[in-house]
């Protein structure tokens, strides 16, 4: 039975309104300037077919991204590829490590994939053995979530091109998903752009929703220089899953994309270590992130969600990813007066002096 298992959905709870909703992690900065008026301007050509292969778009992507606009594909954010891809490259075997993002697992569910995990160790950090498992187990493709979500962890790009090697050896797909990365310092030195002219079996996915703020209009893309899954990708799929309205905000939102992405990172950054240093110093167990977003763990008796949303305050709790059960929570770095808000009020109900 289909269950939404994701966040940002308690506004459309009985009663929460005025909920702070800090269980999705969007961009605290907002949107950026002049997507709203692209959105506003293109909806008078809402009476024609959206370009179903999104040209103008892709070409402001691979100049955003540096590479050629034949590698792109857009879609209806990031989840729709991931669910086409099981198709695109009829995949018998998934690999996933746990705890990472639950639509890997549903989208190979959904395909009738079979689906093996790698379980990360305590400190939630991919090692080498992870390498020994895809030898062991054979996968047809590898999902790999760089940052991690919801544990905020960084892959080393040596791990990652070990894979890459091995699994160009078996004829096996590697999918990272680099949703997060933008919100991480120095990323020039976890993407693994670098890798797609040499690997034709990667796929990197990539998407507006977080960093641009536009959850709602839905809006991702892939990156894989691989002709014939890119087609695969198209063929999959319903057609004119993009947008009238999606394609323009993504062209608005990069127009000015690196100064607001700078910006982005410089408060991320700031915020989120205060949160961090908070967390520790009430007693939970913090584990390092570098996304917009803290991933802890609640030593306490009590359920912090259930006592946060009594003050008006959601967090995503994670007992819902494999690997993880209810004592584990991930918190979104939001505002300085949201922060603020919450962390007074986790303060408050574990009745901390």
């Amino acid at each position: 039975m289909y269950e939404y298992s994701h966040g940002g959905n308690a506004v459309f709870e009985k009663g929460n309104n005025s909920i702070i909703d800090l269980s999705a992690n969007i961009n605290p900065l907002g949107i950026p300037l002049g997507v709203r008026e692209a959105v506003i301007d293109e909806i008078f050509n809402s009476d024609r077919y959206p370009d179903n292969f999104s040209n103008e778009l892709r070409h402001r992507i691979g100049m955003f991204e540096n590479v050629d606009s034949n590698w792109v594909f857009c879609g209806n954010g990031a989840s729709d590829i991931i669910f086409r891809l099981p198709r695109a490259v009829n995949a018998a075997k998934i690999m996933v490590i746990a705890p990472t993002f639950s639509d890997y697992e549903r989208a190979a569910i959904s395909y009738g994939s079979e689906v093996v995990y790698h379980t990360l160790s305590n400190n939630f950090t991919l090692e080498a053995d992870f390498l020994d498992a895809i030898k062991y187990q054979k996968p047809d493709m590898v999902f790999i979530c760089n940052p991690n979500n919801p544990t905020g962890q960084l892959v080393e790009s040596r791990l990652i091109k070990g894979v890459l090697d091995y699994c160009k050896q078996i004829g096996a797909w590697v999918v990272v998903d680099e949703c997060f990365i933008d919100f991480t310092q120095h990323v020039e030195n976890y993407t693994c752009k670098n890798f797609l002219a040499e690997y034709s079996n990667l796929v990197i996915l990539k998407a507006f929703t977080k960093i641009f703020t536009i959850p709602g209009i839905r809006l991702g893309y892939a990156l894989c220089t691989n002709e014939t899954l890119i087609q695969n990708l198209y063929f999959h799929g319903a057609d004119w899953s993009v947008s009238n309205l999606a394609q323009a905000a993504g062209i608005a939102a990069l127009k000015n994309a690196p100064n607001f992405i700078k910006q982005t990172v410089k408060y991320i950054s700031v915020e989120r270590r205060r949160i961090e240093q908070e967390l520790a110093r009430l007693g939970f167990k913090v584990f390092s992130a570098h996304a917009n977003y803290v991933f802890f763990q609640n030593p306490y008796p009590f359920n912090l969600r259930h006592k946060l949303d009594k003050k008006g305050i959601r967090i995503r709790h994670c007992g819902n990813y494999h690997g993880l059960d209810d004592s584990y929570y991930r918190i979104a770095v939001s505002t300085t007066e949201n922060n603020t808000k919450a962390l007074e009020a986790i303060q408050y109900v574990g009745g901390f002096s």
